[in-house]
């Protein structure tokens, strides 16, 4: 049985409760198209009806981030933002772009999603037990963004690399991301184990290029497939403590 070196971790939904379809996700992607606009407005673009073009913009970013992750394709805000201010004939120069990029990544107050139950102290313990810590998640955000928000977590010295499907170019379940990671942290596929939420990109993807996989539920949101089984399911972080000896053998348990 393989030796576990390697614990890498979905974000949101497993790390953190972003809440999605449960109302509290959606409400931070008001703010966040809210911001936008102010930056939009503070450089003389012309908005008539702010509550439509909020409206309009959120279901628009989140259309082209699903319609990428569909083809395992990457997307990043400034294409949505180029794309969308294009298609209602507004200015599209690269500052302007930017800055409306820079807005809805840096959103408002209010924009900092819970974490889920545990994470910090799985995380360090998982740290204490000398394992490589990674992230790979699915964004539209640039991850020089998300690196302010794992500050604000407590999260940034937990990992030692973070992988972004904005930075790389493919998404999750596409084996290349999981294999970018794995080179990075200088680890066999068959030493490492993913956890996240969703089952076809957190478990289909990293099992077939090697890796185990725990699903960790999402109360509001079941999952299911006709074929793809986790390794391990657990209801909250801490389980895996419990779980990845079981996966990798006893020798795993020493902290």
């Amino acid at each position: 049985m393989a030796e576990l070196r390697a614990v890498l971790f979905d974000m949101g939904d497993t790390i953190v409760d972003l809440g999605e379809g449960r109302g509290s996700y959606e409400e931070r992607l008001r703010l966040r198209v809210g911001s936008v606009v102010d930056a939009l407005l503070d450089r003389g673009v012309p908005i008539a009806d702010r509550h439509e073009f909020c409206e309009s913009l959120a279901v628009d970013s989140e259309a082209q981030y699903h319609a990428a992750l569909a083809q395992q394709l990457s997307i990043d805000i400034t294409v949505v933002m180029r794309r969308f201010l294009d298609a209602r004939g507004l200015p599209t120069g690269d500052d302007l772009v930017e800055a409306a990029a820079e807005a809805y990544c840096r959103g408002g107050p209010n924009l900092t999603a819970p974490l889920r139950t545990g994470a910090l102290e799985t995380l360090a313990s998982l740290k204490a037990r000398g394992l490589l810590l990674g992230a790979i998640s699915n964004t539209i955000q640039p991850g020089r963004f998300l690196s302010t928000n794992l500050q604000r977590w407590g999260l940034s010295g937990f990992f030692d690399i973070r992988v972004y499907s904005s930075d790389v170019g493919v998404a999750k379940p596409h084996p290349r991301i999981f294999q970018v990671a794995l080179e990075q942290l200088g680890v066999p596929a068959e030493s490492a184990v993913y956890v996240g939420d969703r089952l076809v990109p957190d478990v289909g993807g990293p099992q077939a290029v090697g890796m185990k996989a725990v699903l960790i539920r999402v109360d509001h949101r079941a999952e299911n497939h006709p074929s793809l089984v986790p390794d391990a399911i657990i209801d909250e972080l801490p389980q895996l403590l419990e779980v990845l000896p079981r996966l990798f053998g006893a020798a795993n348990q020493a902290n």
